[in-house]
């Protein structure tokens, strides 16, 4: 059944032309691939006169069982959390969402693994799997250094805020309270 499909989608990709723009082979600014309906008042193109280049149409269009298949015979499915790779079946090709961090990714890629599904977007799992890994192992490492770094910049003054006796605490809320005092004159 596969191969019948995948042998029909081969077919209907070879009939089906590539729809240039307008005079795209004499102006070089011009993209070849990029479709762009004419517009001219006096354009053959828009006109549909004989000879000229192909115009898109719902003829075009690929049989429904082909329609949205990846080149590899499945039908791919935006995955972004673990919950829905339940729906995901046999037949469908997991892709997982461009949006989700690399905790998660990591997640659903083991999950894929365990549930022998194939990712899409992709090739190599295991050996991304392992490159993932590492990234975050050295993230986490430099937030850990950070953190520290942070706190023992704020232990310092601290430490030395403890050291005050009470006199002294007594006579900085006297000059606070002056101060305040006198700012409201």
């Amino acid at each position: 059944m596969d191969n019948k499909l995948l042998n029909l989608r081969k077919q209907m990709k070879k009939k089906k032309p590539v729809f240039a723009r307008q005079q795209s082979e004499y102006v070089a600014s011009l993209k070849k691939k990029q479709w762009r309906a004419p517009k001219g008042m006096h354009s053959k193109l828009r006109r549909k006169r004989r000879g000229r280049m192909k115009h898109p149409s719902p003829s075009y269009s690929s049989p429904t069982a082909v329609k949205y298949m990846h080149p590899s015979g499945l039908i791919p499915i935006l995955i972004s959390n673990v919950e829905q790779l339940s729906h995901v079946q046999s037949y469908h090709g997991a892709i997982i969402s461009r949006r989700v961090g690399m905790k998660k990714r990591i997640a659903l890629l083991k999950k894929c693994q365990e549930l022998k599904l194939s990712v899409l977007n992709i090739r190599n799992v295991p050996g991304y799997l392992t490159i993932a890994e590492e990234q975050r192992k050295a993230k986490l490492e430099t937030k850990k250094k950070k953190t520290l770094k942070k706190d023992k910049i704020t232990e310092a003054p601290q430490d030395e805020k403890k050291e005050i006796s009470a006199e002294d605490k007594e006579k900085q809320d006297k000059e606070e309270r002056r101060k305040v005092l006198e700012s409201r004159r």
